[in-house]
């Protein structure tokens, strides 16, 4: 991954925070943005210093145009991008110990349009090198009931994106990739705390493992990606059954371009 740039949209959470020690473990710089009030700047620092790269923290609210177009711009000018990284649907802060979605001034819909204009606005520069990924991390609904009807839409829109994605770029030498992380530690632990025992304990994994093996998967060209065995079986057994996360969504004109 060399010299260029791996940008990860929702870094601030556990899961993206774990994405982004794993990149910086294999020498790529990184370009860190936070979609919510948090800080990533001593984190940033702290993966530079360790890892002897180039660490840019950045935050961006998803839900104001003018940020958006200019966060893109300075990216277009400043930086070569080798990877995009969409982590802004569901991950966990554990210093706020609140879900990262919750410290957000958007909802699911506004975070979505907005982390797709992004990855369209800099796909030409991503599409014009030799070799590039995308990867887009969805929750699937192991649980259904744990989904909202505001998160539910939001992951269909996501799904539909990166399977549009996927055959627009089949033939281009863009990587396009999805993970479906499984629970978290972290949030079934504080679902716990309060009172709500999942049966997914046994299923959950550290987000350093979700990390590597979504890293390593996006890197050898795996198209989905779903950590741990017991979560891969049940994902094959489950899929048919969550329509509304297979339906395909209307949610871009053509060209990929997003309704914003």
């Amino acid at each position: 991954m060399n010299s260029p740039y791996t940008i990860i949209l929702g870094a601030e959470g556990e899961l993206g925070r774990a994405l982004a020690r794993e990149v910086a473990r294999k020498g790529c710089n990184l370009i860190l943005v936070s979609t919510t009030a948090i800080d990533l700047q001593r984190f940033a620092i702290g993966l530079q210093l360790k890892h002897d790269i180039q660490v840019n923290a950045i935050k961006l609210d998803l839900a104001n145009q003018d940020e958006i177009h200019a966060f893109i711009k300075n990216t277009k000018d400043q930086y070569e991008i080798r990877a995009l990284i969409n982590n802004i649907t569901c991950d966990w802060s554990r210093g706020e110990n609140k879900c990262i979605s919750e410290l957000s001034k958007d909802d699911f819909q506004t975070r979505f349009r907005g982390a797709a204009l992004v990855t369209w606005s800099l796909l030409p520069q991503i599409k014009s090198l030799s070799s590039s990924f995308i990867q887009h991390i969805i929750p699937f609904p192991f649980r259904k009931e744990q989904f909202s009807a505001d998160l539910q839409h939001s992951v269909a829109k996501m799904y539909a994106f990166t399977k549009e994605l996927e055959e627009d770029l089949k033939q281009s030498s863009v990587s396009v990739s999805m993970v479906h992380p499984a629970p978290i530690k972290s949030i079934v632990k504080q679902m716990e705390n309060i009172g709500r025992i999942f049966e997914e304990d046994i299923l959950s994994l550290e987000p350093a493992l979700i990390a590597r093996k979504a890293i390593n998967g996006m890197l050898k060209g795996d198209r989905l990606i779903i950590p741990g065995f017991r979560n891969r079986i049940l994902f094959y057994l489950n899929r048919h059954a969550t329509s509304w996360f297979r339906s395909v969504e209307e949610s871009f004109d053509s060209g990929l371009q997003p309704s914003v």
